[in-house]
């Protein structure tokens, strides 16, 4: 191999590097309490912000998966989620749901299509889920409700050193329509912890 050639792979992988670096650095502080810690970001080629909320919890990492799990019952926790119905079961950590959002007056509710992805890794002591937009034919029930297409989210736990657990929670969703993006961005300084504490509060029955 020349040394030429090694040299623009050298400089390939310095340009790939310091991209990452740029992209991990676009988060921005906005809240930081006892509580939790909140970070925004903008989102590519939309216009809606994306939030990352972290937090500890002194709880089983068992009873975290099971409360993250039983998807269908989220929205006793989950801000803004009014109702969730599973559509396909694709195996025992992956299937695809139907969540509908209880928006304000006087917006119109909004329903969305998700793929969602659950891995528990016990030995490691780690939970990942992750959770998208996925195009799937809409009952006919919810025929005439507005579709989110621009959504995205997931969790991160893992247990640390002291016995506690690492939250990690990230997300956007544009709801579209007429709901204007100012307010959008709004409610992520409100929803994300609402959200959080609902998980904690919840957490302990399960």
């Amino acid at each position: 191999m020349s040394i030429k050639f090694c040299v623009i792979i050298w400089i390939l992988v310095l340009g790939l590097f310091d991209r990452n670096l740029n992209a991990q650095s676009q988060w921005k502080l906005h809240k930081q309490n006892t509580a939790y810690t909140l970070w925004m970001k903008d989102v590519e080629n939309l216009e809606c912000k994306q939030f990352k909320i972290q937090t500890e919890l002194n709880e089983d990492l068992q009873s975290v998966y099971n409360i993250l799990k039983d998807v269908e019952h989220m929205h006793q926790w989950y801000d803004k989620v009014k109702r969730v119905s599973l559509l396909k079961k694709i195996n025992s950590n992956e299937a695809i749901y139907l969540l509908e959002y209880d928006l304000p007056f006087p917006f119109e509710d909004r329903i969305t299509t998700i793929k969602g992805t659950i891995n528990y890794n016990e030995y490691m002591g780690k939970i990942t889920v992750t959770t998208e937009y996925f195009s799937y034919p809409i009952p006919d029930l919810h025929q005439n409700a507005s579709l989110i297409k621009n959504i995205s989210g997931g969790w991160e736990i893992v247990k640390t050193n002291n016995g506690k657990l690492l939250v990690t929670h990230h997300g956007y969703m544009d709801p579209g329509g007429n709901v204007p993006i100012w307010l959008v961005n709004e409610s992520l300084t409100s929803g994300p912890p609402k959200t959080i504490e609902g998980l904690k509060n919840l957490v302990k029955k399960y």
